[in-house]
C-alpha cells in the first residue's frame, strides 16, 4: 500500500528558534508578569523565578504523564496562584494575550531545506502538522506559517492546545489521519523527538522518519523510526522507499 500523506512536527523539524530567542521569550514573560502585578504588590525577582519554575515543572509533568499541554491562560494563572496574586479579569486577559504573542517579536526561523521539501511533497501527498505547544498557542504558530507563505501547503493542522491532547497520545494521530483522508499505514510522520514523535507515530500505525538536523541523537540512543535523516531535502527519497 502506497504513502498518501505526510505529517510534520513544527518545532525543530520545520522551524527553530532564533539564537538566544528562548531566553528572550523567558525574560519577556517575566517582565510582563512583573508589570501586571505592580497593581497588587512588588514581587521580588527570586520569588517570581521560583513561581515560574514551579509552574514549568507542573506543565512538564502534565505533558509527560497526561499527554496534554496547558493553555497559556492556565499557565499564567498558576504562576499568579503560586504568588498568591489575583488579577482583575480584564488585566489577566491582556496579560495572557501579550504572553501568547511574544513569539512574534522574535519569530522562529524556517529550517534549511524545509520550504523545498514542502514544495516537493505537496505535489504528491496531502500534508499535515502535529505539534505540541508551550506558551505560544496554535493560533500563533499558524501566523508564523502564514507569514512564511506556507499555510496553504497543509490539509491538516493539529496543535495540542486545540486538540486537547499532546503527542504521543494516539488521538492527535487519529485526528490527523482523518483530516488527511488516509489510513495510518499510508502516512509518514516526521519529527525530532523519539518519545513524542516517533513512538507516538508508530503506536498509531504511522511510518516515521526522525529528523536530526536540529536535535541530534545521543551517541547511545536508539530509535524505532523507519529512517533517520539530518536533511529535510532527503525526506522525499526516503518516503518513496517506504512506499
Amino acid at each position: 500500500m502506497g504513502i498518501k500523506a505526510v505529517s510534520f512536527d513544527f518545532w525543530h523539524t520545520l522551524f527553530t528558534e532564533q539564537p538566544g530567542a528562548f531566553l528572550l521569550y523567558k525574560e519577556r514573560r517575566r517582565t510582563l508578569l512583573s508589570q501586571a502585578m505592580l497593581s497588587c504588590r512588588n514581587v521580588a525577582h527570586a520569588e517570581l523565578e521560583h513561581a515560574c519554575h514551579l509552574e514549568a515543572e507542573t506543565h512538564n509533568s502534565i505533558w509527560r504523564e497526561e499527554h496534554r499541554t496547558l493553555a497559556a491562560s492556565e499557565r499564567v494563572t498558576r504562576i499568579l496562584a503560586h504568588l498568591d496574586i489575583s488579577l482583575p479579569d480584564t488585566a489577566l486577559v491582556s496579560l495572557v494575550a501579550s504572553v501568547e504573542e511574544g513569539i512574534l517579536e522574535h519569530p522562529p526561523v524556517l529550517i534549511d531545506g524545509a520550504r523545498e521539501a514542502l514544495e516537493n511533497l505537496s505535489r504528491r501527498y496531502r500534508l499535515g502538522i502535529i505539534s505540541d505547544v508551550g506558551f505560544s498557542p496554535g493560533r500563533m504558530l499558524k501566523r508564523v506559517l502564514a507569514d512564511h507563505g506556507l499555510l496553504d501547503f497543509f490539509d491538516s493542522l493539529v496543535f495540542s492546545d486545540e486538540a486537547g491532547r499532546a503527542k504521543p497520545h494516539i488521538e492527535v494521530f487519529e485526528c490527523t489521519a482523518r483530516a488527511l483522508l488516509a489510513k495510518p499505514e499510508e502516512i509518514v510522520h516526521i519529527g525530532d523527538l523519539e518519545y513524542t514523535d516517533i513512538v507516538g507515530a508508530k503506536r498509531a500505525g504511522f511510518h516515521a522518519i526522525r529528523f536530526t538536523g536540529v536535535t541530534p541523537m545521543e551517541a547511545t540512543e536508539t530509535t524505532t523510526a523507519d529512517f533517520v535523516t539530518n536533511d529535510l531535502r532527503d525526506v522525499a527519497r526516503l518516503i518513496e522507499m517506504l512506499g
